[in-house]
């Protein structure tokens, strides 16, 4: 159980944020777990729904499988367990290869796959746990994505970690029967 009561009903936003939970349930139909921390602040869990749609929905450069795989490099950089066992099945169903996701997860260098399968996680790893990108990498990035997918990506990583970092905080756990991010501290 979180450490936080996760706020999915109008009822529970604090007086004043019934309009921007009102837009979340409009974009979603639903709440889900990190806008339901994210709610504490209505204004930034309803930001935060328009902002996914964004960098989930409204990308023009990268394709569902790239967005998949965007959202789990960040989980995996930055340990966010719950996001990770939402989006597994979603990026194989999009065309992510299983062994990419296996080898990102064991913090493994990735397999020979497509060149932007490749990037995404290089590039996910450097920004965010290295924090700098190399101009080599840099210029990869750009050649493929184009400056705009380039900013859809960091933009989308952002994302992930805000909402990742409600989780953490929380001690929001996976759910029953999720795939497994295994541990940091376990892989090194």
């Amino acid at each position: 159980m979180p450490r936080l009561t996760p706020i999915t009903e109008r009822s529970q936003v604090e007086a004043g944020g019934e309009d921007a939970f009102d837009r979340v349930i409009a974009s979603r139909g639903r709440v889900n777990a990190p806008v339901s921390m994210l709610l504490y602040v209505p204004e930034v869990g309803a930001i935060s729904t328009a902002m996914s749609d964004a960098v989930r929905f409204g990308t023009k450069v990268m394709s569902e499988g790239d967005v998949e795989l965007g959202i789990l490099t960040a989980c995996r950089e930055f340990d966010i367990p719950y996001i990770w066992g939402q989006h597994v099945e979603r990026a194989v169903s999009f065309g992510v290869d299983r062994a990419v996701i296996d080898a990102l997860s064991r913090l493994q260098p990735i397999p020979p796959t497509t060149r932007r399968h490749t990037l995404i996680p290089r590039f996910g790893h450097a920004l965010l746990t290295q924090h700098l990108v190399p101009q080599a990498l840099f210029d990869e990035m750009v050649e493929d994505l184009g400056e705009r997918g380039l900013m859809e990506l960091v933009s989308l990583f952002g994302h992930v970690l805000t909402g990742g970092c409600a989780l953490v905080t929380a001690d929001y756990d996976p759910e029953p029967g999720a795939p497994i991010l295994p541990p940091r501290a376990t892989l090194v």
